[in-house]
């Protein structure tokens, strides 16, 4: 199981790798990972509280990119 630090790292990586915004669920499609998969199926939901704890933008449309300060 990923530790909440390494969670953010990951979803920062894909963040700072995309030069538009994008949406959660293609955050953990990228990552693929049980924490954010399930049965190859990505997953919204763990996504979105990582975003709100690194500090991600929200745009309209639910699309996110990196934190200003990353």
């Amino acid at each position: 199981m990923s530790t909440p630090a390494e969670k953010n790292a990951k979803v920062l990586a894909v963040l700072q790798a995309e030069q538009k915004p994008i949406v959660p669920t293609e955050i953990a499609r990228r990552i693929n990972e049980p924490w954010c998969c399930n049965d190859g199926f990505a997953m919204s939901a763990p996504i979105t509280p990582v975003l709100r704890r690194i500090g991600a933008i929200r745009h309209k449309g639910g699309l996110y990119t990196k934190p200003e300060a990353a």
